[in-house]
């Protein structure tokens, strides 16, 4: 009955003062507005500055020997030159980078010596192949070079293909780098090996910037890049709260109070909205088209493209790329590398009848399927020194057939 009673009561008394409990949410609605404004203002204006202090002081004096990438302003970070580098399980892999960062074992200038052609080769690690003793690119520049037809169409010149693949890096920082250093090298052709994770990349910045001479202008763009640029400043979340009362239940909050927690986070190194993504890479690969005359992007297909099952987020990434830049010619390696598999797929194997996916990984090479000859499998998915070398193989077959279709730079 008092419980009755006290219901009568508070819904008289919202009866008679219900403007003034909407008046009073109203107010404290509006007040918190205010504040939250007030805070990211404060935020957007002070936040630059003491990002750029906190990262100045831990700028180191240059590259380091022992560290595989070093910082660059331009491309975000590459490989440390003359770097010597080895992997263990499952790869067991040895690799070094010439006086250039390249994961190369020889020394070529800068400029193009008379009687060389050139072909540049820009990915991430597929391309880099630090997780193999056999690199892709350095097989197709010996198949290239042994072959009568290419050696014709060069006019019997000596092709040189350089690595400029760095593990990690997506379409947005290939642009960077076939503008900031490809083109430095003068190649007659430049090649983009990619696969459909690679649109969705963003810039990343490994390594802090060092303290040389243009020390300001790099830090400023790593701090823009690693940390300004993820900031959504309009987006419908209490960072106020989050960043005060909310931090006590761990609440996300992309403006806490001290900056410090903003440099101890781990970037997101991939775009959070898919037209983003899209619009990004579009850009690259326009800057791309406009520097340099011969460049052809091929599709490097992994085992899930192979397979049959790629990645969800990939799916239809690369023809929304053509149709954002409908002037990109795409080829892809998928059809030549699928060929190779006929009569060794699955349903060629009545041996393997029955056994799952896993269960076929474990097996001994010599018994496995054919694909998974090709990848570390299971505990990665990059090619394994075989698969690298068939995909050099189909890689010098597609230039060698279209010989002549590329100039030389000079031409």
């Amino acid at each position: 009955m008092g419980r009755f009673s006290a219901l009568i009561a508070v819904r008289s008394w919202l009866g008679h003062h219900w403007r003034d409990a909407l008046l009073a949410s109203a107010s404290i609605v509006l007040a918190y507005l205010v504040l939250e404004v007030g805070y990211r203002a404060y935020q957007y204006h002070t936040l630059p500055g003491r990002l750029f202090a906190a990262v100045a002081a831990q700028l180191s004096s240059g590259p380091s020997t022992h560290d595989q990438f070093m910082f660059d302003a331009d491309t975000g970070y590459r490989y440390t030159p003359n770097f010597e580098g080895q992997r263990g399980h499952p790869w067991y892999s040895r690799w070094r980078t010439n006086s250039h960062g390249h994961v190369s074992q020889f020394e070529y200038p800068r400029r193009k010596p008379p009687g060389e052609y050139r072909i540049a080769v820009v990915g991430d690690s597929l391309t880099a192949n630090i997780t193999n003793t056999v690199r892709w690119t350095e097989l197709v520049e010996e198949y290239l070079n042994a072959a009568p037809r290419w050696r014709a169409a060069v006019g019997g010149q000596f092709t040189r293909v350089i690595n400029f693949g760095v593990d990690g890096m997506g379409m947005v920082q290939f642009g960077a780098m076939v503008r900031h250093h490809v083109i430095a090298f003068e190649p007659d052709l430049i090649i983009v090996n990619f696969i459909a994770d690679d649109i969705l990349r963003r810039v990343r910045y490994p390594n802090m910037p060092y303290a040389t001479a243009d020390r300001d202008k790099a830090v400023r763009a790593y701090v823009q890049t690693n940390f300004l640029d993820r900031i959504d400043w309009f987006r419908l979340f209490p960072e106020l709260f989050a960043a005060t009362v909310g931090r006590w239940w761990n609440m996300p909050c992309a403006l806490p109070v001290d900056h410090r927690r903003i440099l101890a986070a781990q970037p997101d190194f991939k775009y959070a909205r898919r037209d983003d993504a899209i619009e990004a890479s579009a850009a690259a690969v326009r800057d791309m088209l406009s520097l340099a005359r011969n460049i052809v992007f091929l599709e490097m297909p992994g085992v899930q493209d192979l397979e049959g099952y790629p990645h969800p987020d990939w799916i239809g990434l690369v023809d929304d790329l053509r149709r954002a830049v409908p002037e990109l010619n795409i080829v892809s390696m998928r059809p030549p590398m699928e060929a190779l598999l006929d009569g060794k797929r699955l349903t060629d194997r009545p041996d393997l009848a029955g056994m799952k996916r896993g269960q076929i990984i474990a097996l001994p090479e010599a018994q496995r399927l054919e694909l998974y000859r090709w990848f570390y499998l299971p505990e990665d998915t990059h090619y394994t020194d075989y698969g690298t070398t068939l995909y050099a193989g189909e890689v010098a077959e597609f230039l060698i057939a279209h010989a002549g279709s590329w100039p030389a730079a000079g031409d």
